[in-house]
């Protein structure tokens, strides 16, 4: 059985609180501040805390007989509090954030007829909690909510039995509780429910609507549900709508309570979820652990459905790398340093095929991996200067908040240009049972596509070189002439322009990809309309000719920006969806790709002023960006006055200094 549903874990959602309005005696009508630290913010209990530990004495006229419930309001519960009654442990207090009121099953025999005492206890006392609002009811879980039992089954075209997403929601739109399920394959949470097929769990008697998906590969299937009485039945029929043939979903960035310490998900909820959102290749990345999660997998009888992988996220104080693979249980990456070069060399000296440095801008922009080194997202320097020791880096992390589609790509647009070979990576960074898996993945080329035997070695090869794509819920791929391209460089020296490429766009029908923009040195050179049909899959393949008229080397990447998911049913920290392939490198004059900022860093050696000046009128405004640059360091290394070299820089420029915008915010620093 998992862990998830120990009886005094189940929480009930406030609206149902009263279900057939069962007698409650308050214990302690207070909400009370436990911790060690003011907390102003919180304006429902005192700022100053009032010690490390609850204690609510109460009197019982009886003992219990049977399971009675606990009744409590609580707040910012990260780390774990223990509930004990009568000096035996009887539960935990369910981690999240929020005011909200839960409630906690007491096993019979544990109140006493006359007086008793209930503890709320820390592990950590330093960490501040609201609790309080305590009542009793003297009833069952069943008999409190009026529980009936529901069937669930999702099944395929052929009729096989697929794991899945299911969401419930009541008439208020509303995710409810839910109680009791079967059998061990599941996972729960308020609405949520990953099974393997088949599940039953009990709701309260009320009209739901119910939900069933399975990754951004399938169909969505929705149904009206009326619970009345036991058994319910709702039957859903799921279909792959995304042709992914040739590519595996890989999620990259993967966690578990249990190994990584915060967060919800057990490591066997864990595999349930991963079967559930169709992810094919799991990295298990929880912090400063090596998790192997195939033991798991064989317990729970899911290895058919993915490839796992032993990985870590190795978690310092100059940012999150996630490693893999690496030996389950085997030493650590050196975590404690803080110099990034040790970390890395450390780590692939741990046998690791892959380094990726995760949410480059989290936890703010100025507070991050970026942020510290004062990324320069115009000419892609950092200060204080750093070479970046990994082969890839977040472009999609679907659980951390960042509004704008585009703004990290501005920052990896950045270190392309100036010759930095790093590629993109998308991933979920989940840590909950809630939080979809897989929501962002990347699209991994393998030589098969049965999720159980997947080369991991060659899959770590692809992610190095670039020959994959990201996804938050499209799937899109550039061929040139008929073969994926992502990651090659493409030598066209003697071939005329236009550059002839062919982006596909796949998409489920409950997604709406709308546009693709193509960026040529991080310049937008193509923007195209997705064409869709509504409430069909997308599988649309755009002819795009990019003129590449002059000499200039250049990286091509596409981007595919689409609607946020409008069903309840896959919940988005992000209001959007969204595809990107990594790089193509084109060669323009047959002495192999050449990045605009080394490009300049030559030219500008050897160069007389008259072959600078004509220069700046055959290049993209990535290259005469870095070649501007480039000159103005070399006459300040010569003495001349900041003030005429840029009149001289001006003056060569003509109307592109004002008319191209990079290089007018380059002029004016």
């Amino acid at each position: 059985m998992l862990p998830l549903f120990l009886a005094f874990l189940v929480a009930a959602a406030p609206q149902l609180a009263t279900a057939k309005q069962s007698p409650q005696r308050v214990l302690d009508a207070r909400l009370h501040h436990l911790g060690n630290d003011r907390t102003p913010d919180w304006p429902e209990a005192p700022v100053e805390p009032e010690g490390t530990r609850l204690e609510v004495p109460f009197e019982s006229a009886a003992a219990s007989t049977t399971e009675w419930l606990l009744f409590l309001r609580q707040r910012s519960i990260d780390n774990v509090w223990r509930l004990a009654l009568n000096g035996v442990e009887v539960g935990q207090l369910r981690r999240g954030g929020d005011l909200v009121e839960r409630w906690y099953a007491l096993p019979a025999g544990s109140v006493k007829a006359g007086a008793n005492v209930l503890a709320i206890l820390p592990d950590t006392p330093s960490d501040d909690i609201v609790v309080g609002d305590v009542r009793l009811v003297e009833r069952s879980v069943r008999e409190h909510f009026d529980l009936q039992r529901v069937r669930v089954q999702v099944r395929a075209a052929d009729g096989a039995a697929l794991p899945a997403r299911i969401t419930f929601l009541d008439e208020k739109g509303v995710r409810p509780p839910l109680f009791f399920p079967q059998p061990a394959a599941t996972a729960i949470r308020d609405g949520v429910l990953y099974l393997n097929g088949n599940a039953e769990v009990e709701l309260p008697r009320g009209s739901y609507r119910c939900f069933a998906t399975r990754g951004p590969e399938w169909s969505l299937s929705e149904r009206a549900l009326v619970v009345a009485e036991s058994p319910v039945t709702c039957e859903h029929a799921l279909a792959p709508e995304v042709d992914t043939t040739g590519f595996i979903a890989c999620d990259t960035h993967l966690h578990t309570l249990q190994f990584s310490g915060h967060g919800d998900a057990s490591a066997l909820e864990r595999q349930v979820t991963l079967a559930g959102e169709g992810v094919e290749l799991a990295i298990a990345t929880d912090h400063n652990h090596q998790t192997d999660y195939a033991p798991f997998q064989r317990e729970l009888g899911l290895s058919a459905w993915y490839t796992s992988v032993v990985g870590n996220e190795v978690t310092t104080e100059v940012g999150h790398f996630n490693a893999f693979p690496l030996p389950a249980g085997g030493p650590l990456p050196p975590h404690r340093s803080r110099d990034l070069v040790t970390i890395a060399l450390g780590i692939r000296a741990l046998g690791a095929q892959v380094v990726i440095l995760n949410h480059p801008r989290w936890p703010s922009a100025s507070d991050s991996p970026f942020g510290h080194h004062n990324l320069d997202r115009l000419l892609g320097r950092f200060d204080p200067p750093i070479e970046l020791p990994v082969d890839a880096t977040e472009m999609i992390n679907s659980t951390t908040e960042e509004k704008n589609p585009r703004g990290l790509f501005l920052d990896w647009f950045a270190l392309l240009n100036r010759g930095v070979r790093i590629f993109a990576v998308g991933s979920s960074d989940s840590h909950t049972v809630g939080e979809p898996v897989g929501q962002g993945r990347t699209y991994v080329p393998s030589a098969t596509d049965a999720a159980n035997a997947i080369d991991v070695s060659a899959s770590c090869t692809a992610i190095r070189e670039g020959r994959t794509s990201i996804s938050q819920g499209i799937f899109a791929t550039v061929l040139h002439e008929g073969r994926p391209v992502m990651g090659a460089t493409l030598d066209r020296s003697t071939e005329p322009a236009p550059l002839k490429l062919d982006v596909r766009v796949r998409a489920a029908s409950w997604i709406r990809p709308r546009t693709l923009t193509v960026f040529a040195n991080g310049t937008p050179v193509i923007v195209q309309d997705v064409p869709i049909t509504e409430s069909r899959p997308v599988d649309a393949t755009l002819a795009v000719e990019l003129p590449l008229a002059n000499r200039n080397d250049a990286w091509i990447v596409c981007l595919v920006e689409g609607d946020a998911v409008a069903s309840p049913a896959w919940p988005m920290v992000n209001p959007y969806t969204l595809a990107a392939t990594n790089p193509i490198f084109v060669d323009r004059d047959g002495g192999g790709y050449t990045s605009p900022g080394a490009a300049a860093a030559a030219f500008v050696q050897k160069a007389d002023e008259a072959a600078l000046r004509a220069r700046f009128g055959e290049i993209d405004s990535a290259h005469a960006v870095h070649l501007a640059a480039a000159w103005l360091a070399r006459q300040r290394a010569k003495g001349t006055p900041h003030i005429k070299a840029l009149e001289t820089l001006k003056s060569w420029l003509g109307p592109r200094a004002e008319s191209d915008s990079n290089l007018a915010e380059l002029l004016a620093r």
